[in-house]
């Protein structure tokens, strides 16, 4: 009768492990790995406290085993489970024209539509991007997003690259295709 109460412990166990760390967010499961231990350890605390309630000894050693192994499995799952659907990286090529974006006269870049989302922009100042939009003046260029997910859904995005040059450090922002971000 012994190994089926151990197997619920354990399958329930995992169990909680992967929704703990499914549900914390990236930024907050470290804070989230540390309350699940705590909550292991006050709950094993609590159930020496019933034990010795009961039979009058402290049963420490007999109930170890469990103790260690759920803390190892506590740690290993959570750090796997959280390790591999977080920061999950993706990118995505969207076409878009472009026009020069000027400021009170002076340029900084281009701004660059997205020619299958209307309203939806990036702005880039990239010097090799500018000397390669002035020597070659092509018709459109080819944007590459990447795209960061944790769990499936979208943390951030950035553009990566404009044709074949990489851009993350001179991309400035804009107003990308949410709705084609977020599909997958």
């Amino acid at each position: 009768m012994r190994p089926m109460p151990s197997i619920l412990y354990w399958s329930i166990l995992i169990l909680v492990v992967f929704l703990l760390a499914y549900s914390s967010l990236f930024y907050i499961a470290p804070f989230a790995f540390l309350i699940g231990g705590a909550a292991i350890g006050f709950g094993y605390l609590a159930f020496l406290t019933l034990r010795k309630r009961r039979s009058g000894v402290w049963e420490h050693s007999t109930h170890q085993y469990r103790f260690v192994g759920s803390i190892f499995v506590y740690v290993i799952l959570f750090w796997t489970t959280s390790g591999v659907f977080t920061n999950v990286k993706e990118d995505r090529e969207f076409w878009a024209r472009y026009e020069p974006n000027v400021t009170d006269g002076t340029p900084h870049g281009y701004t660059f539509y997205y020619l299958d989302y209307p309203n939806c922009y990036e702005r880039v100042d990239s010097p090799d991007v500018n000397r390669y939009l002035e020597k070659q003046k092509p018709e459109k260029v080819k944007l590459v997003l990447e795209i960061v997910r944790d769990f499936g859904k979208l943390r951030s995005y950035s553009v990566k690259s404009v044709e074949t040059i990489h851009v993350n450090t001179a991309w400035i922002g804009g107003e990308p295709p949410w709705p084609a971000l977020r599909t997958k």
